[in-house]
C-alpha cells in the first residue's frame, strides 16, 4: 500500500484515507485529498433548484480558497515542527492529521483548525500541553494559549492557541496497538480519546454513497443551525459531530437524489425523529416502539447521536430540555420553508434566514466576560464556555414550569469603558402563563432569577486560574430589557462603549475578589406581563 494514502487510525493498521486537511507523518507528508465530485461539477448534474443551492453555499459558506489552505498547512507545518521537537527524545512516531470540519471538509476559511497530534507510548500526556506551550512561545510561532480541559465525551486533553491569522485546537493523543472501541464512556481510555474522535469521523466519510454531495448538505445545515441558534455545544446545542452524523444518516437513506431533494430530506426526517431511539449510522434494523417496555416508550425523550465507532457514545449529551425543543421546532420550521422552495415561493435565502433573537424576548440575561489582556482573557472565556451549560441546567431545575430559557450560542465582542477585552452571551427569559380559575385569568405569574444565577456564579467563581489573576478579570451578569439591549446593539455595531447599566440592581459582579452581594430590588423579579413577546415581531 501506497504510504502517501494512509493514515493511523483508532483500530491499528492503516487503511486508505476519505479525509480531507493536512496530514503531516514523519519523512512523509500527505497531500489534501480530493472530493468524489468538485462543486463545479455537481452543479453541472443537478437540477435547476439545486444549482441555486450551490450558488448559495458559494456565497454563503464558501470552500477554503487555495492560497488560504497553502496558509494553514504552512502555519500547520511550523506546528508540527515544534511539537515533535518536544518529543524527539522519545523516538520517532509522530504524526499531526486533521479533525473536525477540516477533516470532514467543510471548515471555513475563518474558522478554528482542529487537528490531531499523536505522540509516542512512552510520553506522559499530562506533561506534553506545557511543554507545547514552552516550545511555541519560545519558537515565536503562537500566543493567547487557553488549556482545552474536558473536550466532549471524548475528554481529549490539549490545547488552544492562536497562529499568526489562525486560531487551532490540537488535540494531544496516542494510537494504542489492538486496543478495541470503547463500549460504554466510562470505558474511553482518554489517552486514545482523539484517535477515537477521528476514527469517528473517518467511518462518518466511509459510510456515505457520495461525499461530494455529504460535505455539501453538511455545509447547508451547517450555516442554517448558526444562524438559526441551534449550533454550539457550550449552551446546550448539537455540535458539528452531531450534525454530521444526521446529514451522514439521511445520505445513507437516501442514495442518487439531488441535493436540492437531500436537503428537503434531511429536513424532514430529523423533524420527525422519535427520539426515543437514538439516531445512529448502525446499519442494523432500528428498534421499533412496539418493542419498547411500557415505561420506554412514555419516558421523556432525549435527543441521542450515536458515534458510530464502540458502543453507545453519544455525541449529545449536552443536548437538554431545553434545547432540544428549540432545536426541534426550527427543524419544523426549516421543513416546511423547504417545501415552499420548492413550490417556488420561497428561496434558499428564507430557510436559513437569521432568527430574530435580539427583537424576540422583552427580558435577556447578558453575561459579559471581561480581562485586562489577550493572555488572561482567552483562558477565562474559555472557562466561561465550560461553565455556561449549567445556567439552562440550573434554569430547568428550579424553574421550568414557570420560566423557560432561550440561550443563543454566539459571543458577542464588544468595547468595554474599564476592561481592554470584552464579549457578551445573551439568554432570552419567557415566563409561562399561569392557568385561569376558570372565571377569567389567574393570579399573575412571576420569577425572581436571582436564586439559580448566584449558583451558577458560585460554579464559575472556581475558575483555577482566579488567584493570580486577581483583579485582571471581570464577570458581569445582567437582567436587561429589550429597549437596553437594542441601544446596546446599536452602539456596539457603531463601535461605540457597549456597557450599559440596566436598571438599579440588575448586575452581580465582584468575581476578581469572590462572589459579590445578591443584587436587590424588582428588577430580577420578573412577571407574567412583561413576559409576552413582543408584537410584530416574526422569527
Amino acid at each position: 500500500m501506497d504510504s502517501s494514502s494512509t493514515e493511523i487510525t483508532s483500530k491499528g493498521p492503516n487503511r486508505p484515507s476519505v479525509s480531507r486537511g493536512v496530514q503531516f507523518a514523519e519523512g512523509v507528508e500527505l497531500d489534501s485529498q480530493n472530493a468524489n465530485l468538485s462543486t463545479q461539477q455537481l452543479a453541472k448534474a443537478s437540477a435547476p433548484l439545486s444549482g441555486e443551492l450551490l450558488q448559495e453555499l458559494e456565497r454563503v459558506a464558501p470552500e477554503i480558497p487555495q492560497e488560504r489552505q497553502t496558509q494553514i498547512e504552512t502555519q500547520l507545518r511550523d506546528l508540527y515542527d515544534a511539537c515533535r521537537a518536544c518529543c524527539s527524545a522519545a523516538g520517532t512516531g509522530t504524526t499531526l492529521l486533521s479533525m473536525g470540519s477540516y477533516q470532514l471538509g467543510v471548515l471555513l476559511p475563518t474558522e478554528e483548525v482542529d487537528v490531531l497530534f499523536t505522540a509516542p507510548l512512552s510520553l506522559q500526556l499530562a506533561d506534553l500541553t506545557a511543554a507545547f506551550q514552552t516550545e511555541l512561545e519560545r519558537r515565536g510561532i503562537a500566543k493567547n494559549f487557553t488549556t482545552i480541559g474536558n473536550d466532549g465525551l471524548l475528554s481529549a486533553p490539549g490545547l488552544r492557541c492562536e497562529i499568526g491569522t489562525t486560531m487551532v485546537k490540537v488535540i494531544i493523543s496516542q494510537n494504542i496497538p489492538a486496543l478495541p472501541p470503547p463500549r460504554a464512556p466510562e470505558a474511553i481510555v482518554q489517552n486514545m480519546a482523539g484517535v477515537y474522535s477521528r476514527e469517528g469521523a473517518e467511518l462518518i466519510l466511509a459510510s456515505v454513497p457520495n461525499q461530494s454531495l455529504f460535505r455539501n448538505l453538511l455545509r447547508f445545515v451547517r450555516h442554517w443551525a448558526k444562524k438559526r441558534g441551534v449550533y454550539g455545544s457550550f449552551l446546550g446545542f448539537p455540535g458539528g459531530m452531531a450534525w454530521a452524523i444526521c446529514c451522514a444518516k439521511v445520505c445513507q437513506s437516501s442514495p442518487g437524489i439531488e441535493l436540492s431533494q437531500l436537503a428537503g430530506r434531511f429536513f424532514r426526517t430529523m423533524s420527525r425523529w422519535d427520539w426515543r431511539q437514538p439516531l445512529s449510522l448502525d446499519s442494523s434494523p432500528v428498534a421499533t416502539v412496539h418493542s419498547m417496555t411500557a415505561a420506554e416508550a412514555t419516558a421523556p425523550a432525549e435527543m441521542t447521536v450515536l458515534l458510530p465507532l464502540g458502543t453507545g457514545l453519544s455525541t449529545t449529551t449536552q443536548v437538554t430540555d431545553t434545547t432540544m425543543k428549540i432545536t426541534q421546532k426550527e427543524l419544523r420550521r426549516a421543513y416546511k420553508m423547504v417545501q415552499q422552495v420548492e413550490l417556488c415561493r420561497a428561496h434558499w435565502t428564507d430557510v436559513y434566514k437569521e432568527a430574530k433573537f435580539f427583537q424576540r424576548h422583552r427580558h435577556y440575561l447578558e453575561f459579559d466576560f471581561m480581562a485586562s489582556d489577550e493572555a488572561i482573557f482567552a483562558p477565562w472565556t474559555q472557562w466561561g464556555r465550560q461553565k455556561l451549560l449549567e445556567v439552562i441546567r440550573l434554569f430547568e431545575q428550579m424553574s421550568s414550569s414557570i420560566v423557560t430559557l432561550r440561550p443563543w450560542p454566539e459571543f458577542l465582542p464588544f468595547k468595554d469603558s474599564d476592561w481592554p477585552h470584552a464579549t457578551a452571551v445573551f439568554v432570552g427569559l419567557h415566563l409561562e402563563r399561569g392557568p385561569t380559575d376558570g372565571q377569567g385569568e389567574g393570579p399573575r405569574r412571576s420569577f425572581d432569577l436571582r436564586e439559580p444565577i448566584v449558583k451558577f456564579l458560585e460554579s464559575v467563581s472556581q475558575w483555577p486560574e482566579a488567584e493570580a489573576n486577581a483583579n485582571k478579570f471581570e464577570l458581569l451578569i445582567k437582567h436587561v430589557r429589550l429597549s437596553e439591549l437594542q441601544s446596546w446593539l446599536e452602539r456596539r455595531q457603531q463601535g461605540q462603549v457597549g456597557t450599559s447599566p440596566g436598571g438599579a440592581g440588575t448586575a452581580i459582579s465582584g468575581l476578581s475578589s469572590g462572589v459579590g452581594p445578591l443584587a436587590s430590588g424588582n428588577n430580577w423579579t420578573v412577571t407574567e406581563e412583561d413576559s409576552t413577546q413582543p408584537q410584530n415581531c416574526n422569527v
